[in-house]
């Protein structure tokens, strides 16, 4: 059989980036923004079968099991990456998702779903960003900003996508239904990575396509710190403790804004452009941020991304005191154009000043402690709720959440002409 598939790493490194992109936009919007629409549709079917109210937070707690999941195995999934490739773990983790969605359409309680939560966390860290953005890194040294940047698109690609997706589907079959479907998506993409994905340009074979390009130095791909190093780097908490506040922020949102825009008598496809329209933002923050980093410095950026996402928190707190709905609007495009910029600059980051010598590691304990954030948002934000009758008081939470994040971002100590120099 002929390879028809470009053998120069230069080429096939964006490849690699289209086909992460992909995957990336699959995971995330499944196990993520893609399940938002289907929560009045569960809540009303649990209670007719148990005859009583399923409360918010009881069903946020999923969302909350899905991110713990990925704490407790994302550590896991960093040392498999940096022993046995990625391919493998891709390959793996969407057989697992599939398995998932065919059993949510057989779920008949809550704990069942909780079940499959942990396994879809599993999927995140062996299909999701971490193993992704160790992949990419290795890909690329030079215009790295820019590919994560652009693999970290197909997270809000997926989160803005599959909301409206899933909200046509239920037009059509019941939500049992619309997750049978669902459960096939997965399946398609296994030949495109057992045919495309390599772990690093070293598994190119032809040696007569050897790179002189700084970009696949050998001794780049070395280089950095270990794990021990890293935890003994101030650098290191302070980026952990932007990551657990942003990442409580974001995911509080993007886990209440369905249903706070129908509390606000929206209709279904509004209340789902409400969690588009985050993730468009997210999209462009995704895009620019990597490659503005680049040319600005990445402090400057970084600071940027989460200024814009607590100035977008600030406009929705308005919304809910004023009953402004331009606000809302507003305040939801700031909130994830924010986040998408800092969420690049988080994984840019964590490979630019950590390098790639045990980057699985690393990300992977940054990891346990950013998904306890996102874990935790949409479950308290949903608690809150309950007690208040209101999402002002866990609003205005995730407001001071940023504030925190931006104090820890401006303490980080980020030397951008040595981190060029490194590569």
């Amino acid at each position: 059989m002929v390879n028809v598939l470009p053998t120069n790493p230069l080429t096939y490194r964006w490849i690699i980036l289209a086909v992460s992109f992909l995957l990336i936009t699959v995971t995330n919007g499944l196990t993520l923004g893609g399940l938002y629409v289907f929560e009045e549709e569960i809540m009303n079917s649990l209670s007719q079968m148990t005859g009583e109210d399923v409360l918010r937070a009881d069903l946020k707690l999923r969302d909350a099991t899905t991110l713990w999941s990925t704490a407790v195995f994302g550590f896991f999934a960093g040392v498999a990456a940096d022993k046995i490739g990625v391919k493998k773990l891709m390959v793996s983790g969407l057989l697992i998702l599939s398995a998932c969605f065919w059993q949510y359409s057989q779920a008949e309680s809550l704990n069942q779903m909780y079940i499959i939560h942990v396994f879809m966390g599993f999927v995140l860290c062996i299909s999701g960003m971490l193993v992704n953005v160790i992949l990419i890194s290795r890909w690329f040294n030079n215009q790295r900003g820019l590919a994560i940047g652009i693999l970290l698109a197909g997270t809000s690609t997926g989160n803005g996508l599959f909301p409206q997706l899933n909200t046509w589907l239920l037009s059509l079959g019941d939500w049992r239904e619309v997750m049978t479907w669902l459960s096939l998506v997965p399946l398609f993409l296994i030949p495109f990575l057992l045919l495309v994905v390599k772990n690093g340009p070293e598994d190119l074979q032809k040696a007569e396509n050897e790179v002189s390009n700084k970009s696949f130095d050998a001794s780049n791909q070395k280089g950095g710190f270990t794990l021990q190093q890293a935890l003994k780097s101030k650098n290191f908490w302070l980026l952990s403790l932007m990551a657990f506040c942003t990442f409580y922020a974001i995911l509080a949102m993007t886990g209440h804004v369905f249903l706070l825009l129908r509390e606000e008598n929206y209709v279904p496809q509004v209340a789902a452009t409400g969690v588009s329209l985050i993730f468009f933002g997210g999209f462009i923050g995704k895009i620019t941020s990597g490659e503005l980093a680049e040319k600005y410095g990445r402090k400057v950026i970084l600071l940027t991304g989460v200024g814009v996402m607590f100035i977008g928190s600030l406009f929705i707190v308005l919304a809910l005191v004023y009953k402004n709905p331009i606000f809302v609007w507003i305040g939801l495009a700031l909130y994830g154009t924010g986040w998408g910029g800092l969420y690049t600059l988080i994984q840019l980051l964590t490979a630019d000043l950590f390098g790639l010598i045990s980057l699985g590691k690393i990300m992977g304990v940054i990891n346990i402690l950013d998904t306890l954030g996102g874990g935790l948002g949409p479950f308290f934000t949903g608690y809150l709720y309950d007690q208040t009758q209101g999402y002002l008081i866990p609003f205005t939470l995730i407001s001071i959440l940023l504030v925190i994040a931006f104090i820890s971002s401006s303490m980080l100590k980020i030397d951008d002409k040595e981190i060029q120099e490194n590569r």
